[in-house]
């Protein structure tokens, strides 16, 4: 009982993101939790200890295993050959761990399980407690110096990374990932973004990962979206967009391992998962499993390139950010803000565009490939989504004549010409509840068109029976599937379309996924958390709660107790070892006196440990 008594109290003290930390590293189950006596007993168990012992670094475990033989504080230091402010160090993560019991007047006291997973470990042939308290020298074989071909490598890679998230964004812009129940892109379009980005499913999955740490992405229901944070990003220039990667990318590093993986950058560790495994010597995959991922976008961002730290990589993880963006920025190649445009309705940007060129030129033409230089084309389709988005034909053709080395072709001013003659010809909006809809019962959307030939064409088109088309005149078509959806299907079969509200001005719509239910994401509860529970139930040291589950441990672990009375204004204190709490009293033998004594709990205002 004294451990989950001091626990208990000692809980109650905490602030309450340290109460949340323990609740998810220790997983206790908040189902069985009432109060903090629970909480600490929950926190006590040997399987929940062992699973915190087992993240330790070496050094903690081996301040951990000399505190079993009863050392104080200032004694640890000189018994394992360390400098005391390591050990304070290792002794005050153990105590937030809730590993250690320190009154600051004797010993050390690791609560009761951790001596039996010290056996454990040893019967089972992993590193005990006898080891862990060697000394033993971190690895120093696995340092590699960078070459003079490193910065040049990783200023490319980071480029490149730029450029996988980028287009991986614009793509989500264009049509939502779905996301499956393990928190990841489906497949298949992990592969649609990669055929995007000219890269792999595999580093999609990672450039998606740094750019949901960074905030370019949502995800809403079952579905991954580009941010609006996502959209600022496209508009910044590469060596700021990186930084906002590379940043998020060090701050989500796992806070157990964070130290350990810096300082490992900062001398270029080849094996960083070794390193990991040897400081983390009972973590296995808890450990490993970040680690890799870590090092793999590292690799990525240009950070490490073969595990050599690069130059703005070492500033970045010396907490030079800004420094670091710089330095990238002098490597690379200037960003250009004028481009060709050919006869083949193509074009083509001799260099990296700057990204104010770049988000101009996808709003008019579709991209087809960024290395060197970068390549575009304009079409029908994409002049009309220009046209959709409030530019006229004249706007198109200043402004391509405002960027272009070579003057506007003759065949793209005849395209955007012939693209914006036939714009909106064809409509697609939504039925609303109004007269409207009373006279398309059952109808989600509607087609229509001045020309009534293309309505005929469009009601008898196979591609689009599945919109369930009926007429309701010779210029309009109704269909019981939503607009966005009917719009989406128009586009794909090359019909001249365009979304329209309710007023008839042009509406952009984005294609959507196609949804499911996410078995894997419930609702999100409106029960309070457990810490919040817990402070809600507690009424403080003196409330009748409080005091009578201390005495009911006691009781039913035979703990000796000093407890207080309050008669009236006389104060009584009896040192009393409890035999049964009933009835509103407790009764229990008192040694000093050598009587048994039954002490009515309305009085009682104090209960400590005797000792």
């Amino acid at each position: 009982m004294g451990e989950a008594f001091a626990i208990a109290r000692r809980l109650r003290e905490l602030p309450d993101d340290a109460l949340r930390r323990l609740t998810p590293d220790r997983r206790a189950s908040s189902a069985r939790i009432a109060d903090f006596f629970d909480f600490a007993e929950a926190l006590l168990d040997d399987a929940s200890v062992a699973r915190r012992m087992a993240l330790l670094d070496r050094d903690t475990l081996a301040v951990l295993a000399a505190a079993l033989d009863g050392t104080e504080r200032h004694s640890l230091a000189t018994t394992l050959g360390r400098e005391q402010s390591e050990v304070d160090a290792a002794l005050e993560r153990l105590e937030r761990d809730i590993l250690v019991l320190d009154d600051g007047a004797g010993p050390i006291r690791p609560v009761s399980a951790v001596a039996a997973v010290f056996e454990e470990w040893t019967a089972s042939g992993r590193p005990g407690r006898a080891e862990l308290r060697l000394p033993a020298a971190a690895p120093t074989s696995h340092a590699t110096r960078p070459s003079p071909d490193t910065d040049a490598l990783a200023s490319e890679r980071a480029a490149g990374a730029v450029g996988i998230v980028g287009e991986s964004l614009h793509e989500l812009d264009r049509e939502p990932a779905r996301l499956l129940g393990r928190g990841a892109p489906s497949m298949p379009d992990l592969k649609r973004l990669a055929a995007a980005a000219a890269s792999t499913p595999d580093q999609i999955e990672l450039a998606l990962s740094v750019a949901s740490a960074a905030g370019l992405t949502d995800a809403i229901g079952s579905a991954i979206r580009l941010s609006e944070v996502g959209e600022a990003w496209l508009a910044s220039a590469t060596a700021e967009r990186w930084l906002r990667l590379a940043t998020a990318w060090r701050d989500a590093i796992p806070a157990t391992i964070r130290d350990r993986i810096l300082t490992a950058y900062r001398r270029g560790s080849v094996d960083l998962v070794e390193e990991l495994s040897w400081w983390y010597p009972l973590a296995e995959d808890a450990v490993v499993a970040p680690t890799r991922a870590v090092d793999a976008v590292a690799e990525l961002l240009g950070i490490t390139v073969d595990g050599a730290t690069s130059g703005f990589g070492r500033l970045l993880v010396d907490d030079h950010a800004a420094d670091a963006a710089s330095t990238l920025a002098s490597m690379l190649p200037a960003e250009v803000s004028q481009v060709v445009l050919q006869d083949d309705l193509t074009v083509i940007a001799l260099g990296p565009p700057t990204a104010e060129l770049d988000v101009r030129l996808r709003a008019l033409a579709e991209p087809e490939g960024r290395a060197q230089a970068s390549r575009y084309r304009i079409t029908t389709a994409s002049v009309t989504r220009a046209l959709a988005d409030g530019d006229t034909a004249e706007d198109l053709l200043a402004y391509l004549e405002s960027i272009s080395l070579t003057g506007v072709p003759q065949p793209l001013r005849y395209l955007v010409s012939e693209a914006a003659s036939r714009f909106g010809l064809v409509r697609v909006g939504t039925i609303r509840a109004s007269a409207d809809a009373s006279a398309d019962p059952g109808r989600s959307s509607y087609i229509r068109s001045e020309d009534a030939g293309l309505i005929a064409a469009i009601s008898v088109d196979q591609s689009l029976v599945a919109l369930g088309l009926r007429p309701s005149d010779e210029h309009r078509l109704t269909s019981r599937i939503e607009a966005a959806t009917v719009y989406w299907a128009l586009h794909d079969a090359r019909y001249p379309v365009v979304a329209e509200d309710d007023g008839g001005a042009p509406l952009r719509i984005r294609r959507q996924p196609v949804m499911r239910t996410n078995l894997s994401a419930p609702a999100a509860s409106t029960e309070p958390d457990l810490v919040s529970r817990l402070r809600a139930d507690d009424s403080g040291d003196t409330s009748s709660a409080w005091l009578a589950k201390q005495l009911e441990i006691a009781v039913r672990d035979h703990t000796p107790v000093t407890v207080q009375l309050q008669h009236g204004e006389r104060r009584s204190t009896f040192t009393i070892e409890p035999v049964s709490l009933a009835g509103g009293r407790l009764r229990g033998l008192d040694r000093s006196a050598d009587v048994e004594r039954t002490l009515p709990l309305a009085m009682i205002t104090e209960v400590r440990i005797a000792g």
